[in-house]
């Protein structure tokens, strides 16, 4: 009888709070921490989060972790995982009552490697 155990070599993981506004048409980050600087543009309630080329986590490898840090009732985050990409998290803002919103919000992105 043989048994399989998977090892974690590292974890690697990206924390960024996010503004509701935007600037510029640019996603605003009040505070970021992680493997290199999160980059991207917001539209319509729609948060296009962009990872540097060193960090990108294709989609059947990542765990994403969103929580609304909004003082308005009603607000939420979703992640779009079928808008999104190995470089790029895709998050839709809404409002109470359904439609979008724009919400402010942090954000973890994890990537386990396992060793072989």
């Amino acid at each position: 009888m043989s048994s399989v155990t998977d090892y974690v070599k590292k974890q690697l993981v990206y924390w960024a709070q996010i503004a509701a506004a935007a600037t510029g048409g640019n996603v605003t980050y009040s505070a970021q921490n992680g493997p290199g600087v999160l980059t991207g543009a917001q539209a319509a309630s729609v948060y296009n989060i962009t990872m540097p080329a060193n960090f990108t986590v294709p989609l059947n490898r990542r765990m994403i972790v969103l929580t609304v840090n909004s003082a308005t009732l009603g607000q939420s985050i979703q992640y779009d995982e079928a808008a999104s990409a190995a470089n790029t998290v895709v998050c839709r803002g809404a409002a109470f009552g359904g439609g979008a919103g724009d919400c402010g919000f942090q954000i973890e992105i994890f990537r386990i490697e396992l060793l072989p």
